[in-house]
């Protein structure tokens, strides 16, 4: 591992555009058991209410409806991959306490990856596409308001409860958590009281029906399923959760609190611990293990495959057992609503739509979460100089409060069907982008011990080839504007 000397400070170069990083200590991980899954959880959590979101609610039951169930196996393809991207993610946070994005401003050219990244970021997600749909739902289930004024409380929504937090972390993480909960289980309940056996066992078999591409689907309808559980930059927010939690390197660094709170100091140099020491290393492989272990559990299983398998038995239901047409987008959940109501009266209709809504409207919390954080970044660590008289904390809450302007002017698009569908196409190159991003990153900064190699290595290579391809065809092909 080289090394320099400085006076009692070991350091280690990190590429030639930022200060090297301090070597120190790598902190002790907890043990793998069943209560540290649970206690580190967080990051993963979040990660799988954010998947039970727009393409579960808005995409799945659709596709379900449109009796496309053999197209899901891809779903199983896109979440393995998933898994190895935001160990990447995470790999490089946890060895250094850094950001990817802080990663990214240490590769050449000066002042580009940074800015790249937050602009590509705004673009792909600032659209207000969840909330609104949640919004509208909530507006036709409960019978009062317009979906305008329940997009615009919600939206000031986030803003005063993250200003409100002690950590915004945190808050995060009991929203997220709370979502997770109801909608996955309000779902499998009322999934399983409306199907039959017939449409269980087709919906399976649709999930279990590897290679097959259905006949009379189209490159728009495959295209949100090679982004799932999360897709694009929503991925690339497991970097500032990782180490808001505090693992691995990430606990010496300061965290994001709210506005009644101190600020706390973010370093823009991370940390790097001895690669060549066995004990460290074995500590570090350690966080990478746990962290690998929650995306699997909280990430994938609960909250991408188990969400989306019940939403895909739901339309497809409602379209063979009861004969209904659903359409695309939000009004999906009123047309399932409308099926609980045939069979428990208004209180089911009520209540599933409450669970519809909770998984579009925990949704926003993380995205405008993540895009201030990636914004943050940006002015914080690329122009210390111009923003850097300012803390970290302050140009978060700016941005936080311009994605939220940016979102009352949006909410005038309505709610259609193909901005979230824009999302989806945008993200397919926008997860290439950051896949090839932390490959080259972690392959060559990070000290040779832990870099990533193998099957790690070449998963990411080809999907994110897979999806530039397909990007481009999708582009030709389908016309996605």
């Amino acid at each position: 591992m080289a090394e320099a000397e400085k006076g009692q400070v070991r350091t280690m170069k990190a590429g030639d555009i930022k200060p090297p990083w301090e070597i120190r200590e790598m902190p002790e991980a907890p043990p793998l058991t069943f209560k540290s899954l649970f206690q580190w959880a967080g990051p993963a959590i979040i990660l799988g209410a954010l998947s039970v979101g727009g393409f579960e609610a808005y995409h799945a039951g659709f596709m379900g409806a449109k009796l496309f169930v053999g197209i899901f196996w891809l779903y199983w393809v896109s979440s393995i991959c998933q898994v190895f991207l935001n160990q990447e993610i995470a790999r490089y946070t946890m060895a250094t306490g850094e950001t990817i994005l802080q990663g990214f401003t240490r590769l050449g050219p000066p002042r580009v990856w940074a800015w790249v990244s937050a602009i590509f970021c705004w673009i792909q997600v600032a659209w207000p596409a969840w909330i609104t749909g949640a919004a509208a739902g909530a507006a036709a289930v409960f019978g009062f308001g317009t979906w305008q004024a329940w997009s615009i409380v919600a939206l000031v929504a986030v803003f005063i409860v993250f200003a409100a937090s002690r950590y915004v972390y945190n808050t995060l993480e009991i929203v997220m958590y709370a979502a997770f909960v109801v909608a996955n289980a309000g779902l499998a309940f009322f999934t399983i009281t409306m199907t039959t056996p017939a449409a269980a066992a087709e919906t399976t078999k649709g999930w279990l029906s590897v290679g097959l591409i259905p006949a009379g689907i189209t490159l728009g309808m495959i295209g949100p399923f090679l982004l799932q559980p999360a897709g694009g930059f929503w991925n690339f927010w497991h970097t500032y959760w990782v180490r808001e939690k505090g693992m691995g390197m990430g606990k010496y660094f300061g965290r994001v609190t709210g506005l009644a709170y101190k600020p706390e100091d973010i370093r823009r140099t991370g940390y790097i611990f001895d690669a060549d020491n066995p004990v460290e290393l074995a500590k570090f492989k350690k966080w990478l293990r746990l962290n690998n272990l929650t995306l699997i559990v909280f990430f994938i299983i609960l909250g991408g495959v188990f969400f989306t398998y019940f939403a895909s038995m739901a339309g497809f239901s409602a379209k063979t057992v009861y004969k209904m047409d659903v359409p695309s987008g939000w009004k999906i959940a009123i047309v399932l609503a409308e099926i609980f109501k045939s069979a428990y009266g208004q209180l089911g209709f009520m209540f599933f739509g409450i669970i519809l809504i909770f998984a579009l409207f925990d949704s926003q919390f993380s995205i405008y979460d993540g895009i201030a954080r990636i914004w943050a970044d940006a002015f914080f660590i690329e122009h210390p100089d111009t923003f850097g008289k300012r803390s970290y904390r302050y140009w978060y809450f700016v941005v936080l409060g311009a994605l939220v302007i940016y979102g009352l002017f949006g909410i005038w698009l309505k709610t259609p069907y193909i901005v979230w569908l824009i999302a989806n196409w945008l993200g397919t190159a926008a997860q290439a982008y950051i896949t090839f991003m932390v490959i080259t990153l972690n392959r060559k900064l990070l000290p040779e011990k832990i870099r990533p190699r193998g099957v790690s290595l070449w998963v990411n290579l080809i999907w994110g080839i897979i999806l530039l391809v397909y990007f481009f065809a999708w582009t030709i092909k389908d016309l996605p504007f």
